[in-house]
């Protein structure tokens, strides 16, 4: 996610800042802003480093007062997730500060325009709106291509429920399709799909993320984001292929962290595969992310070491 490089809608022969009527405002409140959908992460996470599980050998053997590795890679995950929603988002960003190009009373068109950062397509963004749901896309087409040509590069959907951008929606990237129209993907080469699926109407909000590999030959990889009240946060994701313990096999883990806005945390970890398969590990650290407290479902002479009640309360996550 690191590398993840996005296509971004030229609008340089639109007019920005134009004038927007609230019939404009209610379709643009149906984009997503950053603040909808980006981990927010305690300000504390930008000075922890550790390492990570992935590139220790040892991943479960650390000691209380040591820099916990499930911190950091809570860290380093949540900051590759607000990468790849920056990018995807920038796009949607250059849509809200222009003027449609066409006006309908349920429907709204940005273009066409000629891509320049895409020589040869001609793109335009297309908005329809049922009710309290919208419908949009991001389409391309050979320049001089008729209107049966076009296809779509990004889909979204959202159904409104509470209020401005409170409700449940959808965004996606169709790279497959990219490639087959000889398109310019950039950096999501190796991928097929991205597909972002989220819900703002309820606390906690949520937002999981699909990465699907090209070829389809392995499982998208997921990382579910979900926020509370009081500024919690909790990461879901899958680390493959990592060396946990000392033995002949790697294992494959679901890890569930959880933090608060101060920067304590707990993580839990559950092993899919591997030489302790079916293991489970908790762990809880500090402000600074150092562990204050461990619990190893498999070793029965010291199942737990530190004090349990220096984990935060996540209840308001356990829904």
């Amino acid at each position: 996610m690191r590398h993840l490089a996005m296509a971004c809608l030229c609008l340089a022969a639109a007019a920005c800042g134009g004038d927007f009527s609230n019939d404009d405002l209610e379709f643009l409140n149906a984009l997503p802003k950053r603040e909808d959908l980006a981990a927010k992460l305690p300000a504390s996470s930008q000075g922890r480093t550790g390492g990570g599980l992935t590139t220790r050998k040892d991943g479960l053997l650390v000691n209380l007062g040591e820099v916990s590795q499930l911190a950091s890679d809570t860290d380093d995950t949540g900051r590759d997730f607000n990468t790849a929603v920056d990018g995807l988002l920038t796009l949607l960003e250059s849509i809200r500060a222009t003027s449609p190009t066409t006006r309908e009373p349920d429907r709204r068109v940005w273009g066409p325009f000629k891509d320049k950062d895409h020589p040869g397509f001609d793109v335009r963004f297309v908005m329809e709106r049922a009710e309290l749901r919208f419908d949009y896309q991001l389409e391309y087409r050979r320049t001089g291509a008729d209107d049966t040509a076009w296809w779509a590069f990004l889909t979204g959907a959202f159904q409104a429920d509470a209020g401005i951008r409170k409700g449940v929606g959808t965004l996606s990237l169709d790279v497959k399709r990219a490639v087959q129209e000889d398109f310019a993907a950039g950096g999501l080469i190796t991928l097929d799909r991205l597909d972002i699926d989220y819900q703002t109407k309820a606390l906690p909000t949520r937002v999981e993320m699909a990465f699907t590999p090209r070829g389809g030959l392995t499982e998208a990889v997921r990382y579910t984001y979900r926020e509370a009240e009081g500024g919690l946060g909790e990461m879901k994701f899958r680390l493959p292929a990592t060396d946990l313990v000392i033995g002949g096999k790697l294992e494959d883990v679901e890890l569930t962290t959880r933090w608060a806005p101060d920067g304590r945390g707990m993580g839990v970890l559950l092993v899919l595969a591997g030489d302790i398969q079916g293991a489970k590990y908790t762990e809880c650290w500090n402000a600074l992310g150092r562990v204050t407290f461990i619990a190893r479902s498999w070793d029965f002479f010291n199942p737990t070491e530190g004090v349990r009640t220096t984990c935060p309360d996540f209840t308001a996550l356990d829904e």
